[in-house]
Parts: structure tokens; sequence; C-alpha cells
């Protein structure tokens, strides 16, 4: 008993200390736990919180990705541009077969040796891809985004499009085109309402030049950042894109997310005078409602040539890019048509406008 007595009072200092020490160290950490507990709730319950322009979401066991608006000051609502759902759909499944197949034949006979197709129901979340995110340059598809940008000001700043440019011919030439339409004048003034037709209906250098020459770099570099695609910089002849970075213009002026309905009707009804008809458009029934722009690009004897459109399928919408690389542009285009042909006769509308037969 003396022996327990003694041992037990010699070692009361040293358990004095350490029951000093875990206090104090239990104090640090309790008070860093409320601090940072009372950070997140600030910063999670204020009345405008700063959101992220992309935040994921669960619906239904699926990842969803919501592409927003800028937080604005100051505003209630919660604009979206965007809902990118990560799953394919499998109604595609037969459809992905066939296509694969076309693709393969034409790559094994040496007619092209890239190709990449991106193609989405714009009624619903359904889409499918094949190598949708491999990079192309772009060409004249860029003129879409520069289209926007203009529509754009449009809505903020009204009367833009009859703003006046006048066209100066620049000291360098353009990138030759396998395809171009009619073209402006040097030394006459156009609307600026004039210079977006020409540079979409008729695919036209000389009034994309004048156009991009008068635009803002920092708020046209705001529309990629807004989309989250890859930002574009005219003077970068390396540029590339994917097809499914690319199809998200087109879905955002198809649901008038980006510009107001007015404008957004104003580009898609530019994109359906677009004269080109030898790529997606060619093998289509006469009559078919297509708002489409394509683009060329070059460097030696290599060539990338692409498609974007909204085909109006009766009742059922569908968006389709086709992005291709190979050495004989007609080639090329004529492998889109086929991809158009059988994605296009394979779209029996049913009662509820889904896809049929695929």
């Amino acid at each position: 008993m003396k022996k327990f007595t003694t041992s037990t009072v010699t070692s009361t200092p040293v358990s004095r200390s350490a029951w000093f020490k875990m206090n104090v160290l239990f104090f640090l950490i309790i008070t860093v736990l409320v601090l940072s507990f009372w950070f997140y709730l600030t910063t999670k319950t204020s009345a405008f919180p700063s959101k992220p322009v992309s935040e994921v979401a669960q619906s239904n066991g699926c990842s969803v990705d919501l592409i927003r608006m800028k937080p604005q000051n100051g505003k209630l609502i919660d604009p979206l541009y965007l809902v990118e759902t990560e799953a394919e759909s499998p109604k595609f499944s037969s459809l992905k077969l066939d296509l694969s197949q076309i693709i393969l034949d034409w790559e094994k006979e040496g007619r092209v040796s890239s190709v990449s197709v991106y193609i989405r129901e714009l009624n619903n979340s359904a889409w499918m891809s094949i190598a949708c995110e491999e990079p192309y340059m772009p060409g004249s598809l860029m003129k879409v985004p520069i289209m926007i940008y203009y529509l754009k000001q449009e809505e903020d700043h009204p009367g833009t499009l009859n703003k006046e440019l006048v066209y100066y011919r620049p000291v360098h030439g353009f990138p030759s085109q396998a395809f171009r339409g009619d073209s402006i004048v040097a030394g006459r003034k156009y609307k600026i309402s004039e210079l977006l037709r020409y540079m979409i209906v008729e695919s036209d250098n000389n009034a994309t030049y004048v156009l991009t020459t008068n635009l803002q770099r920092e708020q046209y570099s705001q529309i990629f950042k807004d989309l989250e695609i890859p930002v574009y910089d005219p003077e970068n002849t390396a540029y590339t894109i994917s097809a499914h970075q690319y199809s998200k213009f087109l879905r955002v002026l198809y649901s008038a997310t980006y510009l107001d309905e007015k404008l957004s009707e104003y580009a898609l009804e530019l994109l359906s005078k677009c004269k080109f008809r030898e790529g997606i458009v060619k093998d289509l029934p006469e009559g078919t409602i297509i708002a489409h722009k394509f683009g060329e690009r070059g460097i030696n004897y290599d060539m990338d040539f692409s498609e974007s459109a909204i085909i109006f399928h009766e009742s059922n919408p569908y968006l389709l890019t086709i992005m291709t690389k190979g050495k004989d542009v007609k080639a090329q285009t004529s492998l889109i048509s086929a991809v158009s042909r059988e994605i296009f006769q394979k779209l029996g509308v049913s009662e509820n406008g889904n896809l049929e037969g695929l």
C-alpha cells in the first residue's frame, strides 16, 4: 500500500504537465474548427453567394455539369448556359456502330485520316460521339463566335448592327479557300449587319477581317471563357478545338441562353442561309431547314475540314458536328455527306419525339 502511494505522489507533476499540454492543444484545435466553420457558413449563406461558373450535380445517378453565367452582383437570378450529361444515350448504340464502320472503311481506303462526330438531340439531353474530343483546326468555323460577339454588342448597346465600317484591303493575304461566295469591295462602307451576312452566308474572309479588326479582344475572349472553350486568338494559326467544344456555340443559339431570343433567332436565320451545300446539307431532303457553318484549314498537304449544323428534323431537331483530317477536301466533304445522310435516314420520329431504329 505504501509503495503504491509513493509511486502515485512521485508521478503527479508529470501528469499535470501532460494534462496542461493536452488541454492547450485541444483548445487550439477547437478554435481552428470553430473559425473554419464560421467562415464556411458566412461564405455559403451570404445574400449573393459567389458561385462557380461550372458546377457538378447528380441526376438519377448520372453526373451533370452545369455551365452558368458568371455571377452578377445584386442579382437574385442564376442563369444557366448549358447542361452537360456525362453518359452517352444507349439509344444511339446501333447508329454509333454503323457510323464507326463507315468511318473505318474510309480511313482504310486512305480517303481520310481522322474523323470526329458529335450528335445531340436538342429537345432532350441524349447525345453520342465518336472521338469528339480530338483537336482540329477550325478555320471558318470561328466566324460563328465573331457573329455572337457582335450580336452580344447589339444586345448590350442597341444600334450596333447599324454602325458602318470601312473595308481597307490588308497588306497580307488570306488563307486559300476551296469554297467561297461573294465578297465585299475594298474602300466601301458596310453596316455591321451586312458584314455579318457576308461572313456567315458567303463565308467571306474580307468581311471577317473587318469585323475581327474592330472587335474588343477581351470581350470576345469572354465568350469562350463563359462556355468553357479554349480562348481563340485569330493570330494563332495552330489553334485547335474539338467537335464537342465547338458544338456549344450552336447549342446556346438554339436554346437562346447566351443571346436573347430575338438575336438568337437572327443568328440561326443567317446560318440557315449559308450557301455551302457540299457537306451535311448535300444529301438531305430538299426543304429541310439547316443552320450550319463549315470551316477549312490547310497546312502543307494536310487539310482539316469540318462542319457543324442544327438540322430541324420535324419535331426532333438535332445538332451534328463532323470534323475531318485528310489530303483531299472533296473526299472529306463527301464523307461528311455520307455520315449526315446515314444519321438523317435513321432519325425516325416517334410520337414522343424520340429516335427510332437506332
